[in-house]
């Protein structure tokens, strides 16, 4: 396939609820197997993983840092040592690395100044005109409760809410430097949050300590992208109704992935129409199991339904792993960009 050439201000015109010459394409974890099957061949350097941004379609580098496909951040909490103790102790998901204030003190927490930002100056070099890097941020829930296990984190949540805050504070801390770093650089043309808060049919824990530890400190990023004019894109998995609301008022420009089982697309984009842009929903179930006919039909029907008038940006329901079929996903993005040009005309 031959993708048009890069172009940010289409996605960037269609972040900010507009239209722009056709519909953009997105999505914030792309497997590396996926790039090389995509490709033909490794990615193996930046300039690699580049190329398929842009022979894929995508008018941004997505960047950030990452370790065993996660989210930048995981490496501060030592995953290795995470899942080597759980090894030892048996300890499963039910108990984490910290446990109580001990730990907390001993725990090598990493300090915002250990962060390196090389990757980014690089792309720097690297990048086309009119391309610009996403950078990605994050996780706090998240992170807090994979370093207590969800029990502890649980049952911490009403006995010892300080120490759940103190972790928070740490986290964020780093977090919060990477934020710093990504703003000031012109590079940058959009922060893409991760932090799943909800699962198929609700959310993970409750909306006032969402409201309480989570949102108030996404807020500082949120409104650090709005004085420097860039848009703030969340990625949570699940059924988040209940804090929709707090979502958009935050000022939230984009949400990612809308998951089928959990929401409806449809009616989401009915009722918040060009106050935020919706990243996502083609279903990661059927880019595996499906077949490129079906995908197309499926791709078809998100443009037709949700194109018009802008706000959305195609991509799947999550993320594209390495055992997605390249068919499939090479069906999705052709069709998104033969038929997703306006004015959007697709029986």
């Amino acid at each position: 396939m031959r993708s048009p050439d890069p172009d940010f201000e289409r996605l960037r015109k269609t972040l900010y609820g507009g239209q722009a010459d056709r519909v953009p394409l997105g999505e914030v974890l792309i497997d590396e197997g996926a790039k090389e099957s995509f490709l033909g061949k490794p990615i193996n350097d930046l300039a690699t993983d580049l190329e398929f941004s842009i022979e894929a379609g995508y008018d941004y580098l997505i960047l950030g840092r990452r370790v065993a496909g996660f989210p930048p951040l995981w490496e501060s909490a030592r995953l290795e040592n995470y899942y080597e103790i759980q090894r030892k102790t048996g300890h499963g998901r039910s108990k984490g690395v910290l446990n109580d204030w001990d730990d907390f003190k001993s725990y090598p927490w990493m300090k915002p100044g250990d962060l390196d930002f090389r990757i980014f100056d690089e792309a720097e070099r690297l990048l086309p005109s009119g391309m610009k890097v996403i950078r990605y941020l994050g996780p706090m829930f998240q992170m807090a409760w994979m370093l207590m296990g969800f029990e502890t984190f649980s049952y911490k949540l009403a006995d010892d809410p300080s120490l759940i805050d103190a972790i928070f504070d740490k986290i964020f801390a780093v977090v919060n430097r990477e934020y710093e770093d990504a703003i000031q650089r012109e590079s940058i043309g959009a922060i893409w949050y991760l932090d799943d808060i909800g699962v198929k049919d609700r959310l993970m824990v409750s909306p006032a300590f969402l409201r309480k530890a989570l949102f108030p400190r996404m807020r500082v990023f949120v409104e650090g992208c709005k004085k420097r004019g860039i848009p703030f894109l969340y990625h949570t998995d699940g059924d988040i109704t209940r804090v929709f609301e707090d979502i958009l008022d935050m000022g939230v420009n984009a949400l990612h992935p809308i998951e089928p089982l959990a929401m409806d697309i449809y009616e989401i984009k009915k009722r918040v129409g060009a106050k935020l842009c919706l990243i996502g929903n083609i279903d990661v179930d059927l880019l595996l199991r499906g077949t490129p006919e079906e995908i197309e039909e499926d791709t078809k029907k998100h443009l037709r339904e949700l194109g018009p008038g802008g706000g959305y940006v195609l991509g799947s329901s999550n993320s594209i792993h390495r055992t997605i079929r390249i068919e499939n996903y090479r069906a999705m993005l052709e069709t998104a960009l033969k038929h997703g040009k306006y004015p959007i005309e697709i029986e």
